[in-house]
Order: C-alpha cells, then structure tokens, then sequence
C-alpha cells in the first residue's frame, strides 16, 4: 500500500506537456515544472506513442526518502535555533511531506524531495490502443517507459484477492 498525491500527466506527440493534481476535484494544480524532477517520469516518450496520452497515478514518497528528509529538516532546525531563529516545521508523514513537496515555489526544492510515482490508470487517449483488462493497461505504461508498480497479480476470485491484500 502506497499513500500518495493523485497526479495527471499529459503527453503530446511523445512530450510531457503538463502534470496536475486533482485538487478540488474540478480544478487542479500545474505541477509541470516539479513533476519534471521526479526521476522516474519520463519526459519522452518512446516513438509510437499515442499522439495524445492522460496517465494518471500518484506521486509518493518513500519511507526512507522521508526519513532523510525528517533528519535534515531536524538538522535545520538546530543550526536555526543555535543562532537564535524560530524552527521551521518539520514533516509529518510522507503523504503530506510529498503534497508539500509537489506545491513548491521552486522546483530545485522539490528535486531534493526524492519523489516516487506510480502509473495505473488512462485517462484522455488519442491514437492508442484499447484495453479490455486493466492489466493490459499496466503493461502498456511500463511498455512505454512509465513507473508501473511491479506487484501485479491476476487472481481468478474474490476470496483469491482477500487473501493475497491480507
């Protein structure tokens, strides 16, 4: 179980033209500029991508990466109170910590910030293939170089799907 920040991505012609959030749920967040530090999303796509894709997933932060931002924050923290300042606030959890992360001023900030995604669903498709199964659309992202998390299993039943969850 990944805890993350809902996120779109667009792709034109290959090229990664704009990342949002979901925001209120009608008005996103342009995160493009941060997005583009996330190591893990490409920036292009391979040649024979769909002219127009929508790829939605979630940015997260991993537990490590947020304990090393816990400890540098911490860090900053005593060199601000040594010299008599206030201390800044330091991160929670890593759901917020990556929110926080992806709403940065300046996007050096956030590639810092060792951010994750994880690609599982299409949205707008113009010029691609049709799925039937939503495992067919895992492959195709990480055919096409997106983050697909490696934990995929296709189970028959229900009581299969409780048993491999628990």
């Amino acid at each position: 179980k990944f805890d993350g920040v809902a996120i779109s991505l667009v792709y034109e012609d290959g090229r990664l033209v704009q990342a949002a959030t979901r925001g209120d749920g009608r008005v996103g967040e342009d995160v493009t500029a941060n997005v583009r530090t996330v190591g893990v999303v490409p920036h292009r796509l391979p040649k024979g991508a769909p002219r127009v894709l929508e790829v939605r997933g979630e940015v997260y932060m991993s537990r490590p990466a947020f304990e090393r931002l816990q400890a540098t924050q911490e860090e900053e923290n005593r060199v601000r109170l040594a010299a008599g300042r206030k201390p800044a606030p330091v991160a929670v959890n890593p759901r917020n910590a990556a929110a926080g992360s992806l709403r940065q001023k300046d996007a050096a900030v956030t590639a810092r910030r060792e951010l994750s995604m994880w690609c599982y669903h299409l949205g707008e498709v113009e010029g691609g293939p049709a799925f039937t199964h939503h495992r067919e659309t895992l492959e195709f992202l990480a055919e096409v170089g997106l983050p697909v998390n490696p934990e995929l299993r296709v189970v028959p039943t229900l009581e299969e799907v409780m048993a491999y969850c628990l």
